[in-house]
């Protein structure tokens, strides 16, 4: 299992949520950001940006990472980023059965 995090723009995160649902990815946290980037500015160093956390087997998660790359990439400084770690153990707290 892999955990993908991705922080991009909040003005992209309908259509990437839209593609991944599409492709049958349902499961993903989404939460509302601040952070300092590169690009900070004087008189607001924050920048509000979008987190979309997703949880998916190893196989799906090059396909998830391109979904999100496709969608949030503009090329222009804040984009975002995307991060991809393993996951070692998962559990469903209600069953406690391991997925």
């Amino acid at each position: 299992m892999k955990l993908i995090t991705a922080i991009a723009r909040t003005d992209s995160l309908d259509s990437i949520a839209k593609s991944l649902v599409d492709k049958g990815i349902r499961g993903m946290t989404i939460t509302e950001v601040k952070g300092i980037g590169e690009q900070m500015q004087l008189l607001n160093p924050y920048t509000i940006h979008s987190r979309v956390e997703i949880i998916i087997p190893e196989e799906k998660a090059n396909e998830v990472t391109n979904i999100i790359l496709s969608h949030a990439h503009t090329g222009e400084a804040g984009d975002g980023l995307v991060a991809v770690s393993p996951v070692e153990r998962l559990l469903k707290i209600r069953t406690r059965e391991q997925v």
